[in-house]
């Protein structure tokens, strides 16, 4: 199941506020597998999290326009039987925020800054004892990352 919304505030008012809006889903996807855990319990798909939700608030009038992201992804099943054990491996719930943001110096000369994953979020991953128990397995961590260019149009 999935809910979504896109507002622009300028469908509702004018001025300054007229030039902001919202864009912002759900997905709410419970699965499960053939695959079960040792005490029996069906495992849920692959890389694939129950919760999902994504909110972005932007502005953008003649010549700036500017964003900001937040994405969340709940737990999510990574390894069904990690080293032959039988055990699984679980990425933890991940929270991302992104911005961009942007300036028409002329119609044909654009500046932007982006900014990726700039609350430096780290992906933790754990081994679940068939519900159990939790131990720490590993994790990945991808640095914020910005990016400033400019855009031509010839």
């Amino acid at each position: 199941m999935e809910l979504g919304a896109k507002l622009a505030f300028g469908d509702f008012t004018d001025g300054l506020l007229g030039n902001f809006g919202i864009d912002t889903n759900y997905t709410y996807s419970p699965s499960s597998s053939n695959d079960v855990d040792k005490k029996g319990n069906e495992l849920p798909f692959y890389d694939t999290s129950e919760h999902q939700f994504n909110f972005v608030a932007w502005y953008q009038d003649e010549k700036l326009q500017a964003r900001i992201a937040y994405n969340y992804r709940s737990d999510r099943l990574q390894d069904g039987n990690v080293g032959g054990t039988g055990f699984q491996v679980y990425q933890e719930a991940t929270n991302y925020v992104d911005a961009q943001v942007s300036y028409d110096v002329t119609e044909e000369v654009t500046v932007f800054l982006n900014g990726s994953n700039i609350t430096g979020e780290i992906e933790n991953y754990y081994i679940d004892y068939a519900g159990e128990a939790e131990q720490y397995h590993s994790q990945n961590e991808f640095e914020p990352r910005y990016t400033l260019g400019v855009r031509a149009r010839f």
